[in-house]
């Protein structure tokens, strides 16, 4: 695999769009570079009642087995704690992606806001540490930091030394208010997968060769791992600018069409 430099060409950048069109839907894109997901959730107040999904952009060819694999969270009690949604089902058995999408209409359904809510999280090309990621909320920034690898954070407090990996998501809701916790681990999703932009995806035969790990996600499940191939002409690059990132949500779901 061909690993491209790409310091200081632009960014990482990932979009989450939350929709809430009535009382008892929230729909929910995600998009970056690597992915574009999307999510349509029916709730009575209570519970998870349907889930719906679409994949307009997937990396390998098994991930589109993962969009059926949502119905898994019908059932679902609402909450703000996304740990408690992650811990629902097998996160292994879903896409990575669209599950952290409809985690974020979980949270939103059960927040029993209208409207619209966005997340911009964004981290500059890097080659070596330290590097700033930062995220904004409907055009406003809610946390910005200093990476001091890739995996760990060196400032502000209170994440400073914090790895953001095992046990990450349940730190920030014991320790931050679920609105920041929210935006935490957004970020940390966003900051994880930076380093992907360094890749060259489309020169990948297979998932195993861009490195993805085993039994992490749907498509590196045994059963699949081996026939993932690449799905080219998928890969977008958003590093100079977010503009078109979800745009045309509304053409797949008839449920936009009025908000």
């Amino acid at each position: 695999m061909l690993v491209r430099n790409r310091h200081g060409s632009g960014a990482f950048r990932r979009r989450l769009r939350m929709i809430a069109p009535d009382d008892k839907t929230v729909i929910v894109g995600l998009e970056d570079d690597m992915h574009h997901y999307e999510a349509a959730l029916t709730h009575d107040g209570q519970r998870i009642t349907g889930a719906d999904a679409a994949g307009p952009r997937m990396p390998w060819e098994p991930c589109e087995g993962a969009l059926d694999q949502l119905q898994l969270l019908v059932g679902c009690p609402l909450t703000t704690s996304a740990s408690e949604v992650f811990a629902w089902t097998d996160v292994r058995q879903q896409c990575t992606h669209l599950y952290d999408a409809a985690v974020l209409g979980v949270l939103h359904a059960a927040r029993g806001e209208s409207g619209t809510r966005q997340y911009d999280a964004t981290v500059p090309d890097w080659d070596e540490p330290p590097f700033d990621a930062w995220i904004k909320r409907d055009g406003v920034e809610m946390l910005r930091w200093r990476m001091a690898a890739r995996l760990e954070i060196e400032s502000p407090e209170p994440f400073s030394g914090r790895a953001i990996r095992g046990g990450f998501v349940r730190w920030c809701e014991q320790v931050l208010d679920p609105e920041e916790a929210e935006a935490a681990w957004v970020l940390q999703r966003t900051t994880w997968l930076s380093g992907a932009r360094l890749s060259e995806l489309e020169d990948c035969d297979d998932a195993i060769e861009s490195g993805l790990v085993a039994d992490v996600c749907w498509t590196s499940q045994p059963e699949r791992y081996h026939v993932a191939f690449r799905r080219r002409g998928t890969l977008r690059d958003h590093g100079p600018n977010s503009d078109g990132m979800l745009v045309d949500m509304p053409s797949r779901w008839p449920q936009l069409h009025n908000t």
